[in-house]
């Protein structure tokens, strides 16, 4: 592998996040600032919150957002914990959109796509035009910037060193280290769990390697809410560590899940011989199960995040 592969490495993933940001950028003037709205009204019940946390995240593409929103919205009093950590089991699920969209391998419609969105934001009319041109550029952008990383990590199929760090990624600590490392310093699940996506389609990874890397992003992705939270007040800390708190647990749960089942088996049954399909799989199944298994113990929740991050004049 040369240094101009690892520049179009660095420039495909710059142009992934960049079509992420531009997706979201676009769906959020579109909305006209009525995300933060939804958030704050559809929290009535906790049922409601976990269908609102799955649409906005789906539609927005990332988790991230969605946490540092939440984050804004609970230190401002405007929504309580109880009421945030509907939002934040449905995110962990709307979060997943992204990755099955790649496992769909569009990237050959990839180019028309941001042609067509390039064209109409710079010559539609009507700004809601504009906009939606907007989040079809984005998409394009993604899938192109997707397509250089695969063709720029190629050559790692002949790199010892770097088949001999998958390999550790086989045991458990190594591969959630390495997935929360890449996850926290991306700032972004989707992108981390892309990355491991391509390597699987030019076969330099497959489930047995790539599951416990799957389980690192999820706990990688809550450093962006506890950075968001780290200068507000109480109950945004505690919002925070209720997401830690949860893909921790998941994380956990999903450990001895692989121990005692033949969870990888069942996944490329799903999907023989689609590496990048079973990494999204696994990913769904991970934040769907952990999900709705918390979702009926949130106050639980609640009351750990409050003693992990106790108010002033009250003891831990």
């Amino acid at each position: 592998m040369t240094i101009f592969h690892l520049f179009s490495l660095l420039g495909g993933l710059g142009l992934f996040l960049y079509g992420m940001w531009m997706m979201r950028e676009h769906l959020n003037d579109g909305a006209g600032g009525r995300f933060k709205e939804m958030l704050r009204k559809m929290t009535a019940t906790r049922l409601r919150g976990f269908l609102a946390g799955i649409g906005i995240t789906a539609a927005l593409q990332s988790s991230s957002a969605v946490m540092v929103l939440l984050v804004g919205l609970t230190d401002a009093g405007m929504l309580s914990l109880q009421q945030g950590i509907g939002v934040i089991l449905g995110a962990n699920i709307g979060t997943t959109v992204t990755c099955q969209l790649i496992a769909l391998d569009a990237m050959g419609f990839a180019p028309l796509l941001a042609f067509v969105g390039i064209m109409l934001l710079l010559f539609a009319p009507q700004e809601r035009w504009k906009r939606r041109g907007g989040v079809a550029a984005g998409m394009g952008v993604m899938f192109i910037g997707l397509t250089m990383m695969g063709d720029a990590v190629r050559p790692l199929e002949e790199e010892e060193w770097f088949l001999g760090i998958l390999s550790a990624c086989k045991r458990p600590a190594a591969g959630i280290f390495a997935g929360t490392m890449v996850t926290a310093l991306l700032q972004s699940s989707s992108a981390s769990i892309a990355i491991l996506q391509t390597l699987a389609k030019q076969g330099l990874t497959d489930i047995h390697q790539s599951i416990y890397i799957v389980f690192g992003q999820n706990m990688g992705t809550c450093v962006t809410g506890l950075l968001a939270a780290a200068g507000a007040g109480i109950h945004a800390r505690q919002t925070a560590v209720v997401h830690l708190l949860v893909n921790v647990l998941g994380t956990i749960l999903f450990l001895f899940l692989t121990w005692l089942l033949p969870v990888c088996s069942w996944v490329e049954d799903l999907a023989p011989g689609n590496g990048a399909r079973q990494i999204a799989d696994i990913h769904t199944v991970f934040n769907v199960v952990t999900s709705l298994a918390l979702l009926p113990a949130a106050g639980g929740l609640a009351r750990l995040s409050q003693k992990l991050v106790p108010e002033r004049g009250r003891r831990s």
